[in-house]
């Protein structure tokens, strides 16, 4: 869930986990209307079920959700919720503190409040499979990756390096998709080191034949993770 979400604080870590419970055990009741979801991103792509609680306790809840959340929460261990009753537009981050993939069933426990970025998205975002190669050129200075995910309006490269000194944040990206090669006109956003590197990240504006091919894989790519995802619970 790299990058979705932000924990934020209105007054304190206590105070506000104690408001996260009263607004469950509000919903637990019937006394709030149940507009409670889970959410995940599973290689980018958003999986998001309604939840119903089950069980409230001093600092966690029990849920049933979709057997496709199951999965997920299983394999990442924390999810994100979403509701309207949630104050300033904000989310809700969680850990998975227990989960029955057949049932269903899950413990959700150390809530705190949580912005979640990736719903700003302009575009839906995929994860690219295998290793894909991509080189960023602005003038005479190139920097070059494996591109990690893609959308119609962007891309994100990792490697080990920082990118050069003094590179110019305008300039050519140049990768291959679905056996397509695109160039296309791009700017430099960010560069952030991590435990495993650098992950770089680019917005570019595709011209029609480059947004064609984009799109086809994204869909594709949709399609091959919700199968992915369905195959470990049939």
């Amino acid at each position: 869930m790299r990058e979705t979400f932000q924990i934020v604080s209105i007054k304190d870590g206590k105070q506000d986990l104690e408001a996260i419970l009263q607004i469950l055990r509000e919903i637990k009741a019937g006394r709030l209307k149940n507009d409670l979801k889970l959410l995940n991103y599973y290689h980018e792509v958003p999986i998001s079920y309604a939840a119903k609680i089950e069980t409230t306790d001093a600092d966690c809840i029990e849920v049933t959700a979709h057997q496709a959340q199951a999965v997920v929460l299983g394999l990442q261990k924390q999810v994100l919720l979403t509701s309207a009753l949630f104050p300033q537009g904000l989310g809700v981050h969680c850990f998975v503190e227990y989960v029955n993939v057949k049932n269903c069933f899950a413990v959700l426990g150390r809530f705190a409040y949580a912005s979640i970025r990736a719903e700003r998205r302009g575009a839906v975002r995929v994860s690219i499979e295998g290793f894909v190669s991509a080189t960023y050129t602005a003038e005479t200075q190139s920097l070059s990756g494996r591109a990690d995910d893609i959308s119609v309006s962007g891309i994100a490269i990792y490697n080990q390096q920082a990118a050069p000194t003094g590179i110019s944040d305008s300039g050519i990206l140049q990768l291959s998709v679905q056996g397509t090669e695109l160039l296309l006109p791009a700017t430099l956003i960010k560069s952030v080191k991590n435990d495993d590197g650098f992950v770089h990240t680019f917005c570019f504006e595709p011209d029609k034949n480059a947004d064609k091919v984009i799109s086809q894989y994204i869909y594709c790519r949709q399609v091959e993770i919700i199968r992915q995802l369905k195959e470990q619970f049939l």
